[in-house]
């Protein structure tokens, strides 16, 4: 188990910037409902208190056959 630090700035009610030791990544949503962009093009979508998310990468698809 290891100790993380995170630091969070919020702009607005719907809008995080979240920066940690590994880079950055950008929260929009509320209570219901929300989505995480980091800088390595990683999408998740996540329903709060639930432990239901979902995951893509957005960045450039593996083109090896």
């Amino acid at each position: 188990m290891g100790f993380h630090l995170r630091k969070s700035i919020k702009l607005g009610k719907f809008f995080k910037i979240n920066k940690t030791k590994k880079g950055y990544s950008v929260t929009i949503g509320g209570k219901n409902l929300k989505f995480t962009l980091n800088d390595k093009k990683k999408l998740t979508a996540s329903l709060p208190g639930t432990g239901i998310s979902y995951d893509t990468n957005l960045g450039k698809k593996d083109s090896r056959k």
